[in-house]
């Protein structure tokens, strides 16, 4: 399907929400998919690529939205892809893993996972490690494969699907409700941690700790060389797709009863927290000097780090799941009403 591109002035772009002081958000683009856009967008050079449920897997230039080229990936993407050495890595949900020359959509290798009596419903994206991909699957198997190639170097498996991507220094979790620390270089499994409910985020690790959320509603710390508890927060709700970001000082989390929570992230210690109006599936990033969230009501929030102030927000036409930081301050986001944006608040972070 050929994408649609329009670009709005700031008078059009302005979305109202709860927000009562909040600041209006300039709408740069957006693009129009034939499905769900739930493909958190790698933005690299003058690019962004990502996956939407129309099958289709495309590069967009990233100061018009424009399209560079699509391929027909066969399935449903939904995972975050991966950008690196001009060449991007992506899957989708017929358990293909594949690498395309970053340029022009060419596909330079292909990895078929298994199928697995796990159920479809969010896939765990790459992550570059020591010069091999990791990337979790539908089957609860953690995969190590060689960038060059798609060769696999080793897996190892876990009692369940893994949804949220691992993290480069060692780390993945599990709908079997297990955080697993492994040696990157080999797969060889270090230590678990049972953290009592289903893990779908991507750990974050720093200063020594290793930070995630869980479906029970917990934020846990542990340490990162023995697997000991360091702290536990509970949100009160659940914790689904949100990972944990640590930037400004603080941990920041989203929760289904639409709170972001801003946390110490030494002892875990609520700083401030926010409270919108839908679940929160996105994982929170920095741009322009704030941090920014989607909900399942469309609503994209942002919010000055150091107070949990909102400074502006923006309403797309469905849930916002997926977001990255893009050029110049700005933010792409992708959404349920089959688009993918570039907002910008109009007034900057203050």
């Amino acid at each position: 399907m050929t994408g649609i591109v329009v670009a709005l002035s700031l008078s059009a772009a302005i979305a109202n929400s709860s927000g009562q002081n909040a600041g209006p958000v300039l709408e740069i683009w957006k693009y129009k998919t034939g499905g769900f856009v739930d493909c958190v967008p790698a933005v690299g050079g003058d690019s962004v690529y990502a996956g939407s449920w129309d099958h289709r897997f495309f590069a967009l230039e990233s100061r018009s939205g424009l399209m560079r080229w699509s391929i027909d990936a066969g399935d449903f993407v939904d995972a975050a892809p991966l950008l690196v050495g001009g060449k991007v890595v992506f899957c989708s949900w017929n358990r293909l893993v594949r690498c395309l020359d970053a340029r022009d959509g060419r596909e330079l290798w292909r990895f078929p996972m298994p199928a697995s009596g796990f159920d479809d419903h969010r896939q765990g994206g790459p992550v570059l490690s020591g010069g091999k991909v990791l990337v979790g699957g539908f089957d609860g198997v953690l995969y190590a494969l060689d960038l060059e190639t798609g060769r696999k170097e080793w897996s190892f498996s876990t009692g369940g699907p893994i949804r949220g991507k691992a993290a480069p220094e060692g780390f993945v979790g599990s709908e079997d409700g297990f955080l697993y620390a492994f040696d990157p270089a080999t797969g060889a499994v270090k230590w678990r941690f049972d953290a009592g409910g289903a893990i779908n985020g991507t750990p974050a690790v720093t200063g020594g700790l290793v930070s995630f959320g869980c479906r029970n509603g917990r934020v846990y710390a542990l340490d990162a060389a023995r697997g000991g508890e360091a702290w536990r927060y509970d949100t009160g709700s659940r914790i689904e797709y949100s990972s944990p970001l640590v930037a400004e000082k603080l941990l920041f989390v989203g929760d289904c009863a639409g709170v972001l929570h801003a946390l110490r992230p030494d002892d875990g210690k609520a700083a401030w927290t926010f409270h919108g109006a839908a679940p929160i599936y996105s994982s929170p990033v920095i741009s322009g000097g704030l941090v920014v969230f989607g909900d399942n009501a469309g609503e994209v929030r942002f919010i000055d780090p150091s107070s949990g102030r909102e400074r502006s927000n923006f309403r797309a036409g469905g849930a916002v799941q997926a977001l990255a930081p893009g050029p110049e301050g700005s933010v792409l986001c992708g959404s349920r009403d089959g688009h993918i944006y570039r907002l910008k608040p109009a007034g900057g972070a203050a």
